[in-house]
């Protein structure tokens, strides 16, 4: 294939990858991943640069002096002090230039023929103490087309450039090639057994196919041939010469796109299948609440059996008294001495048996209601811990990195730890355990039966008997013989107690009524709080199931695409074949 039609097929192809990557870009837009985003524009730009070269390695392993002598070129400075303070972007130009990108990336230019089908890229040492200088590399190497890690001859055994290395080659799959550097510091032996030790390490990490140079920037001023700067040039030139570099390029950018999907499958696939578990916790919410609501309207109705068992136990005695109050005997003995004293009168002995029957009724009720009341929340308590360890325990577990590209958790977690501080607050918050459980008896009609509801009944008593009472009392004491008063007595009694009696029994059904109905109101008020506490969860899972479908269905869209273009780019690609390679 000649170069016009390598231009023309490249410059087609170009044109879907930018469409490809357009739509990453989108995908990771949705999945509100900055670093996707941030990987995917950058591809963009890349498909427009030339072959772009990252060179990596540790301070004084000589990357600096080789970038030079491979340019031929003073343009790093080489200093015993770390002075790669920046990433450097290093492409032709007419002119010599020099211009700052930003506080992390400089691009100089410089008129080199080699600089018109290859970028080079020099990065801080892997070993600085320069602030986000891994940072910065790591986030350049998606873009690059080939990796050069450089290494000191006398010693390629620095920690910080493999764990570069398997950055590069874990992470991204880039094409990789090593540089034994400072070769003229090294003895012949010492030279064979690093070779020996750096075949090893690549034969660890399954690319033992990657090109090894041996390298001396003074060898190669001093022309000597064991400078290994032909061997680089050459390997260089034919990586790009002929249109090979336009199908290395689509393969880099292809490799790089893959891996961001293959994380965002990845991360997708973790947020499908937390989706599943948050549905199984939400309708075990529901349901658990559903049961536990039912358990507690269980309990309540209990309640209000033993607090009308305890008005009737009182209401028993009270009738007794009354009854007996209603003796002739004792009614001619209260007429009589309130003609002196009227605090002794028939009215007040009724007002005073009122007051006995609401103190007795409220005392009884007190221990009662309190004792019901605290088993009652109690078990809401027990219920509403049980379903946070539900919550809890319903996370799944992220895939490895996943997190560099999709942030999926935050949003979940803040939503857990919402729902978490609402829960927490209603279990701390005694208002809805005092509404049941005061201990004074104004609180307990006020809270559990409505206000003034014992006076109610009192009242009601009061109102059944009036006629009776204003019999007994209006006047018919006061200038009648106490003969006819007792007589009109012993025809009225039985009215008056079958009226009391009548009195009681409407009062017992009012009470009961007014407690089942007030305290099945505080109940659905209640449940009603907790199921407003988990309403964020429920809806962060129906707005999830709504997201995701389109998420998921987006990328796999994309992924048949790029599967697509990997296929019809294969005729382009004409890698270098490392084995054929000399090696040192």
């Amino acid at each position: 294939m000649n170069q016009r039609l390598f231009d023309s097929t490249f410059t087609e192809y170009k044109f879907k990858f930018d469409a490809l990557l357009k739509r990453l870009h989108e995908l990771a837009f949705d999945i509100q991943s900055k670093e996707a985003q941030e990987v995917a524009a950058n591809l963009r730009s890349n498909l427009s640069e030339p072959f772009l070269f990252v060179v990596v390695g540790e301070v004084k392993s000589g990357k600096s002096s080789f970038i030079n002598a491979l340019l031929e070129e003073e343009i790093c400075k080489v200093d015993p002090a770390p002075c790669t303070d920046a990433v450097q972007q290093i492409v032709y130009a007419e002119e010599p230039h020099q211009s700052n990108l930003s506080a992390h990336l400089r691009r100089i230019g410089l008129p080199k023929d080699i600089l018109k089908t290859i970028a080079i890229v020099d990065t801080p040492g892997t070993n600085t103490v320069i602030e986000h200088h891994q940072e910065i590399t790591q986030r350049f190497i998606p873009n690059s087309d080939l990796v050069i890690f450089v290494f000191p001859a006398k010693n390629p055994h620095t920690k910080t450039a493999w764990d570069m290395l398997d950055y590069v080659n874990e992470e991204w799959r880039r094409k990789v090639i090593f540089v034994l550097q400072q070769a003229d510091l090294a003895t012949a032996e010492e030279l064979q057994v690093n070779l020996n030790s750096v075949r090893q390490y690549l034969i660890k990490r399954n690319i033992a196919s990657a090109p090894i140079f041996v390298t001396s920037v003074q060898w190669e001023k001093n022309g000597d041939s064991r400078s290994g700067f032909t061997e680089i040039r050459d390997f260089i030139r034919s990586s790009v010469t002929g249109g090979k570099h336009y199908g290395m390029k689509l393969r880099s950018v292809l490799t790089s796109t893959e891996q961001v999907l293959e994380k965002i499958k990845a991360s997708l696939a973790q947020r499908e299948k937390q989706l599943e578990k948050d549905k199984e916790i939400m309708a075990k919410l529901k349901n658990r609440l559903s049961a536990g609501e039912e358990k507690s309207r269980y309990e309540i109705a209990n309640l209000v059996q033993r607090l009308v068992s305890a008005y009737d136990r009182i209401a028993e005695d009270i009738k007794t008294e009354f009854e007996e109050g209603l003796s002739v005997l004792t009614i001619f003995k209260r007429s009589f001495s309130s003609l002196f004293h009227k605090e002794r009168s028939i009215k007040s002995w009724i007002n005073d048996l009122q007051q006995r029957f609401e103190t007795r009724l409220n005392s009884s009720l007190e221990d009662l209601s309190q004792d019901g009341a605290r088993h009652f929340v109690e078990g809401i308590r027990q219920l509403l811990h049980s379903l946070l360890e539900d919550m809890e325990r319903s996370q799944v577990a992220a895939p490895p990195n996943a997190d560099f590209y999709l942030r999926l958790g935050e949003r979940r977690q803040e939503v857990l730890e919402d729902v978490k501080k609402k829960v927490s607050a209603l279990i701390a918050n005694d208002s809805f355990v005092k509404s049941v459980e005061q201990a004074n008896p104004d609180a307990i009609a006020g809270a559990i039966i409505g206000g003034g509801s014992l006076a109610v009944i009192g009242a009601l008593i009061m109102g059944l008997t009036k006629v009776a009472v204003l019999d007994i009392t209006g006047g018919i004491l006061t200038g009648m013989g106490f003969l006819f008063a007792g007589a009109f007595l012993l025809v009225k009694r039985s009215a008056v107690i079958k009226k009391f009696h009548a009195g009681i029994k409407e009062g017992k059904k009012q009470f009961e009524a007014e407690l089942q109905e007030k305290l099945s109101s505080r109940l659905k008020i209640i449940y009603e709080d907790i199921d407003r506490s988990f309403g964020e969860f429920y809806n962060y899972v129906k707005n999830e199931e709504e997201r995701l479908a389109p998420l998921i269905h987006k990328h796999k869209s994309i992924e048949e695409e790029a599967h697509g273009l990997a296929g019809a780019i294969q005729p382009l690609i004409v890698l270098v074949n490392y084995s054929t390679l000399p090696l040192p």
